[in-house]
């Protein structure tokens, strides 16, 4: 369907512009996301996280409910727990 809308010049690059950045920006995102295993080591999820492995660490050791998964001395994170972690994490600041 052609609604035949003439935008000045300006206007339509800049529609444009902000439509192709958002495309990217979710395409990079979903990469991102797609990129880490569903259980990830300290220094993944810290990665995936966009933090630093120490503040892992500190929030493992704080009582803010950080999922943590140990096995046999081992720790490991959950993707999707960490993801509903940062939700909850989200909407306590809102």
């Amino acid at each position: 369907m052609d609604i035949g809308l003439n935008l000045p010049p300006e206007l339509e690059t800049s529609i444009n512009n902000t439509v192709s950045a958002a495309v990217n920006k979710a395409v990079e995102d979903t990469k991102r996301a797609n990129s880490y295993p569903p259980y990830m080591n300290q220094r993944q999820a810290a990665k995936y996280l966009g933090t630093s492995p120490a503040t892992v660490i500190r929030w493992e050791k704080a009582d803010i409910g950080f999922p943590t998964i140990t096995i046999e001395g081992s720790k490991h994170y959950s993707k999707a727990a960490l993801d509903e972690w940062m939700t909850k994490q989200q909407a306590q600041q809102d």
